[in-house]
């Protein structure tokens, strides 16, 4: 491997750590503002990059955050959000396990869009067979409804509320991708 390209891959691993710190440090910001107990795990725990609390320290919530500088493309003949998640999500999930999800839309100087995904949908959308581990969530207005800027999901599970509760759990299979059995399609 030549100088150039040795060079080339340690500047596109540098720009991909300052986005990566850029999405931790605004979800922080973010949550803090909304009175959300919120520390960041700064690497010391390789699966969650955040623990939310509520205010009595009764509920917890992990975090683990993923950033794109630019999320939306279009894959699978679907208009959506693209964001690479490692192979260490197969499977795993939790009621107490969230993704947020933040796309800056291109311009790293903007607030991003934050995406509350539920654990579970990750860990049932990425196959260990793919060369890479990437979630992809659909851009339509249902789902955004149910995820995009949601902070008051977190706000509503730390506080124990039903409705919080039923979305960690859910699977709205009729709007999300799900490999390896049809995709329910709306009639509507």
């Amino acid at each position: 491997m030549g100088i150039f390209v040795k060079a080339s891959i340690k500047l596109a691993q540098a720009k991909s750590q300052f986005i990566g710190s850029a999405g931790q440090f605004y979800l922080s910001y973010a949550l803090a503002a909304r009175h959300i107990n919120v520390s960041l795990t700064l690497g010391n725990a390789p699966s969650v990059d955040a623990l939310a609390s509520s205010s009595d320290g009764r509920r917890t919530m992990a975090i683990q955050v993923k950033t794109a500088k630019s999320a939306k493309k279009k894959r699978y003949g679907r208009l959506g959000y693209e964001w690479y998640v490692g192979g260490g999500v197969i499977g795993k999930h939790a009621e107490s396990f969230i993704y947020a999800l933040l796309d800056f839309k291109g311009d790293m100087t903007t607030q991003p869009d934050v995406f509350f995904v539920p654990s579970r949908w990750v860990a049932e959308f990425v196959k260990p067979n793919w060369k890479m581990f990437l979630y992809f969530l659909p851009a339509t207005p249902e789902i955004e409804a149910l995820t995009k800027n949601r902070f008051d999901l977190v706000q509503q599970y730390l506080a124990g509320q039903s409705a919080a509760l039923e979305w960690v759990n859910a699977w709205p299979e009729d709007k999300l991708i799900k490999w390896g059995r049809p995709q329910v399609v709306n009639a509507d």
